[in-house]
């Protein structure tokens, strides 16, 4: 079962990651486009994005190196911290994209 859970958990990080890399890539198309109606917490999210990038490798890292009882944890938190970061990214290109 917990390998079932890892496995779901895993996949949907995965997903996850290609959708933030394009969300990403729309949010900067955005920003250059129309640097005047760039909202305040642009910088946050992209910042929150950036940092995320760096700690996500050292989790998944850290995911490899320690013993098999906390895979489930670890794929849990990752797919966790990874659905915000793109929920915040969704929500400012929303919010960006309204605008116009």
């Amino acid at each position: 079962m917990n390998q079932t859970i890892t496995f779901v958990f895993t996949i949907i990080f995965l997903l996850e990651s290609f959708w933030e890399v394009r969300l990403f890539s729309q949010l900067q198309a955005l920003a250059i486009q129309n640097p005047a109606k760039i909202p305040p917490r642009f910088v946050k999210v992209i910042r929150l994005e950036r940092r995320w990038n760096w700690i996500s490798w050292i989790l998944i890292i850290l995911l490899f190196l320690t013993s098999s009882n906390f895979t489930i944890l670890w794929v849990s938190l990752i797919t966790l911290i990874e659905t915000y970061v793109v929920w915040r990214m969704d929500n400012m290109k929303s919010k960006m994209t309204s605008e116009d």
